[in-house]
C-alpha cells in the first residue's frame, strides 16, 4: 500500500511539470505569479485513478533507503507529452514544449486551420 501511494504520489507530480506548472515573467523579468492562485499545483483530483503497476525493485542507496516515488515522476512528463503529440501528429505536429496547457493546444489547432 505504501509503495502504491508513492507511486501515485509521483505521478502527480510528474503531472505538474507535462501539463500545468508554468512560471510566467513580465516584460521587465519579475515573476508574473507571485502565490498559489497563480501558479496550478496538481492535486490528487487530477490524478487517475486506478492501480499502478509496480515497477521493478531498486537497489538501495548508500544510505539504504529504497525510492519508488521517482519513477513516476521522471517518467509521466515525458509519456504525458508523447502522448499528446501523437495525437496531434496527423496535423503534423512533432514537439509541444511542456506545460502543454489547452491554451498551447488551441493555438496548435488554430495555426493547423482545425479550430477558429
Amino acid at each position: 500500500m505504501i509503495v502504491e501511494g508513492q507511486i501515485h504520489g509521483g505521478l502527480t507530480q510528474g503531472i505538474g511539470p507535462a501539463l500545468y506548472e508554468e512560471i510566467s515573467y513580465d516584460d521587465e523579468g519579475n515573476i508574473s505569479g507571485g502565490s498559489f492562485m497563480d501558479y496550478y499545483v496538481p492535486t490528487a483530483l487530477e490524478t487517475p485513478h486506478g492501480r499502478p503497476t509496480r515497477p521493478p525493485r531498486p537497489r538501495r542507496t548508500s544510505l539504504r533507503r529504497e525510492g519508488r516515488r521517482r519513477v513516476a515522476t521522471v517518467g509521466a512528463p515525458p509519456a504525458i507529452a508523447n502522448a499528446v503529440v501523437d495525437a496531434l501528429r496527423h496535423l503534423g505536429v512533432t514537439h509541444l514544449d511542456i506545460p502543454i496547457t489547452p491554451e498551447k493546444v488551441w493555438q496548435v489547432l488554430k495555426k493547423k486551420g482545425v479550430a477558429e
